[in-house]
């Protein structure tokens, strides 16, 4: 029955949990930077091509890459196209805009980048071909037109607006019940001062208390791994561990606190997901005799999950 009802609400949070990825690098003004991305990128027209060149005596194609994004941003990317681009948001070939990377397969999957400068074309670093070092070509030409893999961002587009807004969802575990639920996030941030502010709800379904549990929580996030979290929870049931011991859910604005960490991320598909941690801390009271081991095991319990995050 347990399982049937975990089933169940883990289907109606995928249902809702639909969302694009976010770019990897953050700037105040995206506009202004895609223009100096581009600029920079064609002040390097005519250097030579040498392998594993990024300053201007020699570029290969994501040493240019690389080049420009630390002169135009002061952001450090990686260092090889692959790496390149599964550092990026991946974007569809129709949402191109202006500083965007372009991804080719030349002498294997992904084994070419450009920078995207508008209308069509790109700066690169080209190795062999009628024109060779870093030289403009047109995605409409027939070698750059079928070679070409994928698109990727590296700063938010042109029009962002600084909101973030991320989506989670994963099984929780406890001392009583070694799979102790299912627990999912829904959240809106904004930067501030390096630090994402926002608020989250974060429903879960704790089979071991028999309870529905909906925090509404204040969320501070750091380099997009690390966020604490707290804030006030509606609790639908009769909280009892294991049918032997009952509770009472309190606690004000400090009834659910946690950490949360995603130290991984990955693609499926044009999908980047992050895959992390959390240990919450829901705030339970029994009236019955202490028993700090129960007590602790309707307190406390950490969690894996699956997240994605996108920004406008």
């Amino acid at each position: 029955m347990k399982g049937s009802r975990l089933v169940l609400l883990a289907l109606s949070i995928v249902s809702i949990a639909h969302a694009a990825a976010e770019a990897p690098v953050s700037v105040a003004r995206p506009k202004e930077a895609r223009g100096r991305i581009a600029e920079t990128a064609l002040s390097y027209a005519g250097s030579p091509y040498v392998y594993g060149g990024k300053d201007p005596s020699g570029f290969d194609c994501s040493g240019l890459v690389y080049r420009v994004y630390r002169e135009a941003l002061g952001a450090v990317l990686p260092r090889t196209a692959r790496e390149q681009y599964a550092y990026s948001e991946p974007i569809d070939a129709s949402e191109i805009q202006i500083g965007d990377l372009v991804f080719f397969d030349t002498a294997g999957p992904i084994s070419h980048v450009g920078i995207y400068e508008g209308e069509g074309r790109f700066v690169h670093a080209a190795s062999e071909g009628p024109k060779k070092g870093v030289v403009e070509s047109s995605l409409s030409e027939a070698y750059w037109a079928k070679a070409f893999s994928a698109a990727g961002r590296i700063i938010p587009p042109a029009e962002y607006l600084g909101l973030i807004f991320s989506a989670s969802l994963g099984p929780s575990f406890g001392a009583e019940d070694f799979l102790r639920g299912i627990r999912g996030s829904f959240g809106v941030a904004y930067s501030i001062l390096g630090v994402e502010t926002g608020i989250e709800l974060r429903p879960e379904y704790d089979a071991s208390l028999g309870v529905f549990r909906l925090p509404a929580v204040l969320a501070l996030g750091i380099d997009r791994k690390l966020k604490a979290f707290a804030g006030p929870a509606l609790t639908l049931g009769s909280p009892n561990l294991g049918g032997s011991r009952e509770y009472e859910a309190r606690g004000g604005i400090l009834a659910t606190v946690g950490l949360e960490y995603t130290p991984f991320s990955f693609r499926v598909g044009t999908r980047k997901l992050g895959l992390g941690g959390e240990l919450v801390y829901d705030h339970y009271v029994s009236e019955e005799k202490s028993d700090f081991a129960k007590d602790a095991a309707a307190r406390i319990r950490v969690g894996l999950f699956l997240s994605t995050r996108w920004g406008i």
